[in-house]
Order: structure tokens, then sequence, then C-alpha cells
């Protein structure tokens, strides 16, 4: 049987901002993995182009969640298929939705994050997040809900596995791609960085513990690691890391 290999490009590096958009392609479908925040469009548009390739070029987006980070250049792919999680599109809708709510956000993000008062600074922290929530999120970015095939009823393309890692929110997807000599794990932020998760401007874990266990199972497969906000890195088998890039 035929085994597809995938080649693995990242087109933009994850930081303590800004997530990681991954390019991969196997000859006869190209997908971006991620899309970033608006302001980052044509940043990702020219690395699309020193690769040579157009925004009709994609045939397929995947959205790891729909954390605004993650997702507000899908409109960038008009003619492209979006997969993702409809747990997390429906669930980081309504968070969003009643973010906005002048009076009662304070109340009603608790229905969200009901571990929201066990962090440091908590209220504050959620104040700046919501801010940067009010001024970016865009339904409209998202892309047509016509183009978008939800990752529970619909299999990724062959070579492509997905990993739901549901403690940063729920329905979370990491995927990984098998290798000849190791494998890819684009991880999404069920693990943001390789040691520094507090320097992330991102909402805290839906779930702290469950948070955990995903990054410890990521971290658990070895292979080349790329975080959604930091360089990648490659761990061997046992777990020591045997390269890495920082920003």
């Amino acid at each position: 049987m035929h085994k597809t290999t995938w080649k693995i490009d990242v087109l933009l590096a994850g930081s303590w901002r800004g997530a990681t958009s991954v390019l991969l392609s196997n000859g006869s479908l190209r997908i971006v993995v991620d899309t970033g925040l608006p302001h980052e469009d044509h940043l990702l548009l020219d690395a699309l182009k020193k690769r040579g390739h157009a925004p009709s070029d994609i045939g397929m987006v995947i959205n790891t969640h729909f954390h605004v980070d993650h997702v507000l250049n899908n409109n960038l792919f008009p003619s492209s298929l979006i997969y993702g999680p409809q747990e997390s599109y429906e669930w980081c809708s309504e968070l969003y939705s009643d973010l906005a709510n002048e009076s009662e956000w304070k109340k009603r993000v608790l229905k969200y994050y009901p571990e929201l008062y066990e962090y440091d600074q908590a209220e504050a922290n959620m104040g700046k997040l919501r801010k940067l929530t009010l001024r970016w999120w865009d339904v409209k970015r998202l892309g047509s809900l016509s183009q978008f095939r939800w990752t529970e009823t619909h299999p990724l393309p062959e070579g492509l596995e997905s990993l739901v890692t549901r403690g940063h929110v729920p329905g979370h997807v990491s995927l990984i791609v098998p290798g000849d000599e190791q494998r890819t794990v684009i991880a999404g932020d069920a693990l943001l960085t390789r040691d520094h998760d507090e320097q992330v401007l991102t909402m805290i874990p839906y779930n702290r513990k469950q948070s955990h266990l995903d990054r410890a199972m990521i971290l658990s497969l070895g292979g080349r690691m790329i975080p959604g906000h930091d360089r990648e890195f490659s761990l061997s088998p046992g777990g020591a890391v045997e390269s890495s890039v920082r920003p």
C-alpha cells in the first residue's frame, strides 16, 4: 500500500503573543494549520509566497481550536475546506459572546473557566484578554460555515492523525504526522512552549489538571515538536531535548 508522506514547513513561528502556523504538503494537497491574528495576514501571505504558493493553492485549513490567535485569517482561503473541532467552535463562540457583555462578563466567564480564581491576578489578566478578544474577534474572518468540516465526524487526510487534547479548551485537537525518521506533533495550545508557558498571552486552561496531562502525553511521544507559541524542538524517544531553536 502506498504510504502518504507529508512535508512539514513552519510558516509563522509561535511567540508569546502569536500562534504557530504550519504548512503541510504531500504533492497533491496543501494544508495550512492555524492561521493567526488579522494583523499577521501579510506575514502569512508572504510566507506562502516565498514557498511559491498563493491562497488559492491551499486545499484545506485545519484549526486546532478557535481561540482568536489561531483562526482569524481563515478568510484568506475562501476556496479551502476548513477542518476543526465543532466543540471548540461552539464553546469559543459562546465565550466571546459572553465576554462582550459589559455588565456581566465577570460572572459569565466563570461558566467557561470555573478555576479562574485559582490563578494569580486572575481578574486583571482576564480583563486584558477580554480587551484583546473584543478588538479582534470577528466571525466573518473564520470563513463561511459551508467550508467547515468538523473533525468529530470527518476524518483527516491520509497520513494525518488527530489527537483530542481538551485541557486548554474543550474539543482542542493536536496533529500527529508520522515520518520515516521521526513523527512530528503539531500541538496547538496543548503544548504552548517548551518550558515557558507563563510568558504566553493566552487564555488560562479550561481544565488545568487535564492540560498538564495533555502536555505530558504529547512530550512522551517524542519526535519533532511544534508548540502553539514557541519555536520547534526535537525530543529523543527517552524525552531528552535533541535540538532546539529559541526565539
